[in-house]
């Protein structure tokens, strides 16, 4: 499988896995409508970050200057934190995480996933200044 294919194959099962998610955000009785509201403002920002990882293949059509693990790592990273996020609002456990912290698992997790990729970006730019 080439590295578009991987590419997709993860965003598609992100997508999947989002979809589902906001799904249950919007109608669960579980969730107070503040804590509704900064999920679905989290998630939001979250699929923007997935979307432009998903593009990056077109960045570079040789894929010299994207690290392909990295882009399909944190695709599939978004997807499992959706999966840990709506098991812990399922299973309502006050062990797993507070309600009231999860747009803040899923903010933390774009801003540093987007603090990367603006390194990656930096890196792949200083490369081409260099064989330019």
């Amino acid at each position: 499988m080439n590295y578009v294919e991987e590419v997709d194959k993860a965003y598609d099962e992100f997508q999947d896995v989002y979809w589902d998610f906001e799904r249950l955000v919007r109608t669960t009785d579980s969730l107070r409508e503040p804590d509704r509201h900064l999920l679905l403002i989290a998630l939001g920002e979250l699929r923007n970050l997935v979307e432009l990882l998903s593009e990056l293949p077109t960045a570079d059509s040789n894929g010299r200057y994207i690290d392909e693990d990295f882009v399909i790592g944190r695709i599939q990273g978004a997807a499992e934190l959706l999966r840990e996020v709506k098991s812990a609002i399922l299973e309502g456990n006050p062990d797993s995480l507070a309600e009231e912290e999860l747009d803040i698992d899923i903010r933390g997790y774009v801003v540093y996933v987007r603090e990367e990729l603006l390194d990656i970006l930096k890196r792949a730019l200083e490369r081409t200044r260099q064989e330019g």
